[in-house]
């Protein structure tokens, strides 16, 4: 018991309730500050700044003072703003809707009922080739953290020239290696994308080609063997398409789309082929639209 008659527990029941106070005091200036953190988008001054700005000295006198000014006007700039006088709806036209490259007054040539593609296989390939590019991707990241290997891209271009030159000559090339795919890198895999997408267009064209009579169509096996290529390489290749590639690309779209048309059957052997090809080339990297 206290001299007045308190009990000493009275009083650290108190001392408790204050120090609960203060606790509670602590955690809503934590919260108020991790919103004001929030709110300025977690970023740090880099230039950190006390005291208000003196308007009335007239210009800044250093630029201590300049930063108080700027941020004074930025604290007090709403978070959004609309303008009273500007229509929002009269820009709708030009929203970027997905690119689609401008082609020149192209005409797609029509597609069969017989080889029209199902777009939910459409939707399904897209998403597992999409993986595939992901896997890819972080399997030659991985290696590459895991030290350069010696050569790298040379390895991918000996290969690529290799199978060009032998399915150039009508004879079934070796197929590319997934450790020489993802020991390569974007430009060396760019590179032989293009070539092999100029190859094949090259081919469906001379084929197509009325003056080229004396063109040897693809047998199955070597239309094989360059989709095959064409394909290995597309999950390779690194976004964003530059402008020559973009235009390889194109251009192969349009002379699977030409092959496509003249399919009368859907047995037709090849069909497989153009369109795993032209959904890669026109759905995936957009360089084709039959809109």
């Amino acid at each position: 018991m206290s001299p007045d008659g308190v009990d000493d527990e009275h009083y650290e029941d108190d001392e408790d309730f204050e120090e609960e106070e203060i606790d509670m005091e602590e955690e809503e200036d934590e919260k108020v500050a991790e919103e004001e953190d929030r709110r300025q988008g977690m970023r740090a001054r880099a230039l950190p700044v006390d005291g208000d700005p003196d308007f009335d000295s007239g210009p800044p006198v250093d630029g201590f003072e300049y930063l108080r000014r700027v941020r004074h006007e930025a604290k007090n700039v709403p978070d959004v703003m609309v303008s009273p006088t500007i229509d929002p709806r009269s820009f709708d036209h030009k929203q970027t809707r997905g690119y689609v490259p401008d082609l020149g007054g192209y005409v797609p040539p029509k597609c069969p009922d017989c080889a029209r593609p199902d777009k939910d296989w459409q939707r399904e390939f897209l998403a597992d080739f999409s993986d595939l590019r992901a896997w890819v991707s972080r399997t030659a990241a991985r290696r590459e953290m895991s030290g350069p290997s010696a050569g790298d891209g040379k390895g991918l271009a000996l290969a690529s020239q290799a199978a060009l030159e032998r399915m150039e000559d009508m004879n079934e090339p070796e197929g590319v290696s997934f450790d020489t795919l993802i020991r390569s890198d974007e430009v060396s895999a760019a590179a032989a994308f293009r070539a092999h997408a100029r190859a094949l267009a090259s081919r469906l064209s001379a084929e197509e080609d009325e003056l080229a009579k004396s063109a040897e169509p693809m047998t199955p096996a070597i239309l094989h063997a360059r989709a095959s290529w064409f394909y290995a390489l597309a999950a390779r290749v690194g976004l964003p398409l530059d402008a020559e590639t973009s235009a390889s690309i194109r251009a192969l779209a349009r002379a699977l789309a030409m092959r496509r048309s003249k399919v009368t059957s859907s047995r037709d052997p090849s069909l497989p082929h153009l369109q795993v090809c032209l959904v890669v080339a026109g759905k995936y990297f957009g360089q084709f639209s039959e809109e």
